[in-house]
């Protein structure tokens, strides 16, 4: 008998651990939750940060004014006022940049920009009236006498050194030459020749050289020849001590003789100048 319930309340026992729990087993926890209407407090507005506005262009404007007075006051002096040409003419360009700039908003200084302008235009004024008139008062002035052609056979200015007749001395560095009068000759193997007679004299400390293709002949059309031979005393070449003299014969090739002024030149010694005798 005991056996029996002990059995009944292990059974019993059992079935509480198996059988899932009813509802009136479970405790019901209910909250009870009122409406709640008390304010909101405002939220903090955010804003955001704001960009700071661009600075103003105002530096070609500036710039414009201060080459606008500058070039107004160079230009206003006589050949200084070259110096004017290149700022008025950058101060009017950068004034009207300047001014564009100040009508867009980019710059605040549209007056500065005006002045610059209006400075760079008066300068650049006055450095064109200057310019005129410098130019006209060259064009007027009075052409320089042109100088009367040389006859022909005679000399040119500025040709010779010296100048003289046959039989003259002339000097040419320490050498005294003298020429004689240019004749004629024919040879016997050799054309018609202009001959003259020539003598050296060396009045320097130092040896002086001497040589018949020192010697030039001037026609009368201004054809100049180099000397030739073909004398009966031709001139040698060689040095001459201080003091020493010599002589000789130079003759000129003279095929087509022309009738008129001959000239006969000197010019041998690198530091001496050209002589000539008119014939």
């Amino acid at each position: 008998m005991s056996w029996l319930v002990w059995s009944s309340k292990q059974m019993n026992r059992l079935q509480a651990v198996k059988r899932p729990p009813r509802p009136s087993d479970r405790v019901s926890v209910t909250t009870s939750r009122e409406p709640d209407n008390r304010p909101t407090p405002p939220q903090p507005y955010y804003q955001s940060p704001q960009q700071p506005p661009p600075a103003p262009k105002n530096g070609l404007g500036t710039t414009a004014l201060v080459l606008g007075i500058l070039g107004a006051l160079f230009s206003l002096i006589p050949f200084v006022g070259i110096i004017a040409w290149p700022l008025v003419i950058l101060g009017l360009i950068f004034g009207i940049i300047g001014f564009f700039r100040s009508r867009s908003g980019k710059a605040t200084n549209g007056g500065v920009a005006i002045a610059g302008t209006i400075l760079s235009l008066i300068g650049l004024i006055i450095c064109v009236v200057y310019a005129s008139a410098f130019t006209s008062a060259v064009a007027t002035l009075p052409a320089p006498p042109a100088s009367a052609p040389a006859a022909p056979g005679a000399v040119a200015p500025g040709a010779a050194d010296a100048t003289g007749n046959p039989g003259d001395t002339l000097a040419s560095g320490d050498l005294q030459l003298t020429a004689g009068p240019l004749t004629d000759e024919t040879p016997q193997f050799s054309g018609p020749l202009k001959c003259t007679e020539v003598s050296y004299r060396n009045t320097g400390t130092a040896q002086a050289p001497y040589n018949t293709f020192d010697w030039k002949m001037q026609n009368p059309q201004g054809a100049i020849t180099e000397a030739t031979f073909g004398g009966d005393n031709t001139l040698s070449s060689g040095q001459l001590a201080p003091g020493g003299t010599t002589s000789g014969q130079v003759c000129f090739d003279a095929k087509g003789n022309q009738d008129g002024a001959y000239v006969l030149t000197y010019n041998g010694t690198l530091f001496g100048n050209t002589v000539a005798w008119n014939n």
